[in-house]
């Protein structure tokens, strides 16, 4: 269960006395945080809610607001962010004493007053005050999400399970990604309902979808498509080195799986041991089905090897990428 399907709990169950939302996903941690204040209608003019994005300034302020009772309301909530104490950041908010009474405060918590703790990074597993946190509070921790999670975090968005799966797959599965371009789809079609043909139109394709076409073309012999691809993207500002380290590790994974088919592995068996997203994994056995390990092999060595060559030999860098595009295109190695 992902932190998203955790906060879904909460708000059929309630707000807990002690919440903590922590993470190094720095883009899901904020998502949960706009989520989290929603569910609780954070207001900073109601009496009964105080927030503070914690500095040495206002570290005194906050906790006197989490030690006092709450006034003109039965049940006060302090939300504290960034208290880098608790994280594997070398950054202190509070002082030794500070730390001493917050640690009172999680010892003899008033009732009256819940916390939540919005902390951007890991948590700090070796601090005392961290293992009492973990054993009292609610924890929600901002974890990349799989692809069965992305669907259910987007579920509320209205899109059909189409256009969202290939809104997914043009993004990378990124969650930032994700959202910027829903937002783009949002605004070209207005009050229509999303197709996947506006996906096709109006997600632009990463370096990573360009670099799988790339390949495609290479495996297909297209020598002409494949050169006319790697100016275009050096024309849109991509580092042709950039293109080379991501055309290597597409050759690499290409090579990996068609020699886990000889072994008669499945795609969940590959996707296990290769620790690679599945969606990856699927398309590089639909590419790889028909080709020879051997040319596989021998391209990923010759990609390596011009690597190298640009790196050492002082010639130009184009040509030499040019050179070999064209022989593996040929089959020429």
């Amino acid at each position: 269960m992902n932190a998203f399907d955790e906060l879904e709990k909460i708000k059929r169950a309630g707000l807990p006395q002690i919440l903590v939302l922590y993470g190094e996903e720095e883009e899901l941690v904020q998502e949960l945080k706009n989520r989290l204040l929603e569910f609780v209608q954070f207001d900073n003019a109601d009496l009964g809610q105080a927030y503070f994005d914690l500095t040495p300034a206002n570290a005194n302020l906050a906790l006197e607001e989490l030690e006092s009772l709450p006034f003109f309301v039965e049940q006060k909530l302090v939300i504290l962010e960034n208290l880098s104490n608790l994280t594997t950041a070398k950054k202190s908010v509070f002082d030794d004493k500070q730390l001493s009474r917050f640690e009172d405060f999680l010892n003899h918590p008033v009732e009256t007053t819940q916390l939540i703790l919005i902390l951007h990074g890991k948590l700090d597993s070796r601090l005392k005050l961290t293992k009492k946190l973990k054993a009292q509070a609610t924890l929600l921790e901002a974890q990349e999400l799989k692809p069965q999670d992305l669907a259910r975090v987007f579920a509320g968005t209205g899109l059909s399970s189409a256009v969202l799966q290939r809104v997914f797959e043009k993004s990378n599965f990124s969650f930032p990604v994700i959202k910027q371009n829903l937002s783009l789809l949002k605004t070209y079609v207005g009050e229509r309902e999303v197709t996947v043909e506006d996906v096709e139109k109006v997600v632009p394709k990463s370096l990573q979808d360009n670099i799988f076409l790339l390949t495609d073309l290479i495996l297909k012999g297209k020598v002409a498509e494949a050169r006319e691809l790697v100016h275009d993207l050096i024309l849109q500002g991509e580092e042709l080195i950039k293109i080379l380290v991501i055309l290597t590790n597409s050759f690499r994974l290409y090579y990996q799986v068609k020699v886990m088919q000889s072994k008669g592995w499945n795609e969940a068996k590959q996707t296990s041991f290769l620790k690679i997203h599945p969606y990856r994994i699927k398309l590089a056995n639909q590419q790889v089905r028909k080709m020879q390990e051997d040319y596989l092999s021998r391209a990923l060595l010759s990609l390596i090897a011009l690597d190298y060559k640009i790196k050492s030999s002082g010639v130009d860098a184009n040509y030499l990428f040019d050179l070999a595009l064209i022989k593996l295109a040929l089959k020429d190695l």
